[in-house]
């Protein structure tokens, strides 16, 4: 097989390159290629694409599979429920996920097996926003993405549209439908979007993966009204169920039972002043809750309920133009870990027993202080951000400067937990104090139009992310991933120096984009498993599961990006080729490898549009892992070949589409090596979905 993958390999690559070879004889000229993204400039801090035309060669339905194929980006996926984006290697906490302008309230970011609580087909774009604008929303390394939905639109629907939808598949392919309706005039509009999948256990090598099932229901409410003239309100509701299961090696079934449900207004605003011409004011309460269940047994609920004001500035000072946010977030997370025991929360019963009796014991005997209650305090806490950019346009350069403030004070309340487990004050006598901290960030752009073929952008940036509660008090067993997970009450903020440059060249229909980017950490946060001297993984007394430890080290990241395209029209055909490199490393100070970095991997693709029609071919090759952390599971090489198909008519009555996909059509073994699960959670084997929409 390997030999037939990689003679296709070669022969792909030379059609690639016929057009180069006879670049002289064809009429070339830049094109925009329907049915697939360009944006106005291609070389941006913010990238914007239509979730319409993600998903139409989306691997699935989660927000990692819309967006992988965005060269620097890769999808920590557990199968077809679980996806979240990976940005240059930055994972968890490090890639801020926000619908609209509000952090995204869920617990993605605490661990990879927890699904993203935001439907991308529900969105109207998605985003991924780099450099100095990113630190309006916080401080992220990897960056921000963000889904925008129709109450983020400034303007107000007018007459009626609509859409319905529907697809299936083969092998574990979700069987999905869904319906938009669009009604409003000049002075009120209502938008509802509902949209539902479903697949059974897929298949990988003609192997049924048990216990991969997963269902998604996902609705979505906004009515506008023009208030005046210059400013318009949007209200909106969001209704997220979703039901998965996790393909780990318990003999019995991991399954999660997701909600989430959020309600919101945005205030649009504009043209109050000459220097402030523009403000978006948005509030949320947003309640998100999963059960985790083993064998049909409540074993595990978390509930995080969050409340949130942001408000947006758009202004003009002399010859810059300038952007500011002011945000407030109130949090409480709460946890329960009792086998059989967490349909509700519940305070347990006190008794005359010794406060960590059972803690100190663990730690006395074992140098660990293990706990099977419940793995961590109620917390909660207080956020206030402020951030700023300020852009100024130079004859053939932008200067971009931004800043961005943090305040929060973080509470955990051990009432929760049973006495025994409580963590005693021989160990930590601080373990459950106030926590009260600052984090400020700093960050610098330049992008320089070179001539009219060369431009590029520049970015520096310090950064400074404050440990989450998770890293913090966590201390017990995670059902979903097998593993015993130890945090770090002391952790320290996570400090780092960031530098990123990109430069794109364009010539007759050939354009390359090169990325480079370097990040330096002071302390780098991140789980490590837990080892004794003679490199022996360490096995909690309870489960007998590998522990992993929360841990801050120097560390850097660096890596490098490499698109290459050639657009040009043959006869109807409007054609564009690319090839794209993704290379990524990183490094622990004093030797070591930071785990789950993607591994290298290299991408060719054609893209064709020709009258109605629509087609696309992409052919992925991921190398082996070859820089793994200690005690990390190399992971072979693979190949993966997409492949599209769709077809577009305007009709009287509005616009029927057509379409078929398949994915890993050469039903390749591929495991994924960013995965916890990547041994008993493969990719899926080969899929061929068909599906249709009704626009009106």
């Amino acid at each position: 097989m390997k030999m037939v993958m990689k003679s296709s390999a070669f022969g792909i690559s030379l059609f690639l390159m016929v057009p180069a070879l006879y670049a002289d004889t064809l009429s070339l000229e830049t094109i925009t290629v329907e049915g697939v993204e360009v944006d106005d400039n291609a070389l941006d801090y913010t990238i914007s694409k239509k979730s319409e035309v993600l998903s139409k060669t989306a691997k699935g339905e989660t927000l990692g599979d819309y967006l992988e194929a965005i060269p620097g980006i890769e999808n920590a996926s557990y199968g077809p429920a679980v996806g979240r984006p990976v940005v240059h290697g930055m994972e968890g906490y490090r890639v801020g996920i926000l619908q609209g302008d509000m952090v995204l309230n869920d617990l993605s970011a605490m661990s990879q097996d927890h699904a993203v609580g935001l439907t991308p087909k529900a969105s109207k774009r998605l985003e991924l926003i780099k450099g100095p604008s990113t630190l309006l929303y916080g401080t992220y390394s990897g960056g921000v993405i963000r889904a925008l939905g129709e109450e983020h639109e400034e303007t107000l629907l007018t007459g009626t549209h609509g859409e319905i939808y529907i697809g299936s598949g083969t092998t574990g392919t979700a069987t999905n439908y869904g319906a938009k309706v669009e009604v409003g005039d000049h002075n009120l509009s209502a938008f509802i979007h509902h949209f539902h999948t479903e697949s059974d256990d897929y298949e990988s090598a003609g192997a049924r993966i048990k216990y991969s099932d997963t269902k998604t229901d996902s609705t979505h409410v906004v009515l506008g009204y023009q208030a005046s003239s210059n400013q318009l309100i949007k209200l909106y509701v969001d209704n997220l169920e979703k039901s998965y299961a996790i393909p780990n090696l318990t003999p019995e079934e991991t399954r999660i039972e997701m909600e989430q449900r959020r309600y919101g207004g945005v205030l649009h605003t504009q043209s109050l002043f000459d220097i402030l011409y523009g403000i978006r004011t948005e509030l949320q309460y947003s309640d998100y809750r999963h059960y985790e269940t083993e064998g049909g047994r409540y074993d595990g609920l978390f509930d995080q309920e969050q409340s949130s004001l942001s408000t947006l500035f758009h202004f003009d000072i002399g010859s810059w133009e300038g952007e500011s946010r002011i945000s407030f977030e109130h949090n409480k997370l709460r946890v329960c870990h009792e086998h059989g025991e967490c349909k509700e929360f519940s305070t347990p019963v006190r008794t005359s027993a010794e406060d960590g009796a059972s803690l100190l014991s663990y730690y006395e005997d074992r140098g660990i202080p293990y706990a099977h209650g419940h793995p961590m305090p109620d917390t909660s806490y207080n956020l206030f951000s402020t951030g700023m950019t300020l852009k100024k346009v130079l004859e053939i350069d932008e200067l971009s400067v931004a800043t961005n403030i943090q305040y929060r004070k973080l509470k955990a309340n051990p009432d929760n937990m049973q006495e025994t487990w409580l963590m005693p004050a021989s160990i930590d006598p601080d373990y459950y104090d106030e926590d009260e901290k600052f984090a400020a960030s700093l960050s610098v752009g330049w992008w320089r139009v070179w001539s009219d073929t060369l431009n590029s952008q520049l970015s520096l940036s310090y950064l400074e992310r404050l440990a989450s509660s998770q890293e913090l008090f966590w201390n017990g067993f995670h059902h979903a991933t097998e593993s015993y997970i130890i945090g770090d009450r002391d952790l320290d903020k996570e400090r780092s120096l960031n530098i990123d440059l990109d430069v794109q060249y364009t010539l007759n229909g050939f354009e390359t984009i090169a990325g480079l980017y370097y990040y330096h950490f002071d302390n780098y946060i991140y789980q490590a498993p837990l080892a004794d001297a003679q490199g022996n993984v360490t096995l909690d007394p309870f489960h007998l599961s590998p522990v992993w430890q929360m841990r801050e080290v120097g560390a850097k990241v660096y890596g490098a990006t490499l698109e290459e395209s050639y657009t040009h029209l043959f006869f109807d055909h409007k054609l564009r080729y690319g090839v794209a490199f993704e290379l990524l490393r990183g490094e622990l100070e004093g030797g070591g490898n930071i785990p789950r970095m993607a591994p290298f991997n290299t991408t060719l693709s054609v893209n064709d549009s020709y009258k109605d029609f629509k087609a696309s071919l992409r052919y992925k090759i991921v190398d082996e892992s070859r820089y793994e952390a200690d005690n990390e599971t190399r992971t072979k090489g693979y190949d993966w070949l997409s492949a599209s198909l769709s077809w577009e008519k305007k009709l009287s009555s509005g616009t029927l589409e057509l379409w078929l996909k398949g994915e890993n059509l050469t039903d390749s073994i591929a495991r994924n090596h960013l995965s916890f699960l990547k041994a008993s959670a493969p990719l899926t084997g080969r899929q061929v979905s068909v599906g249709g929409s009704f626009k009106f």
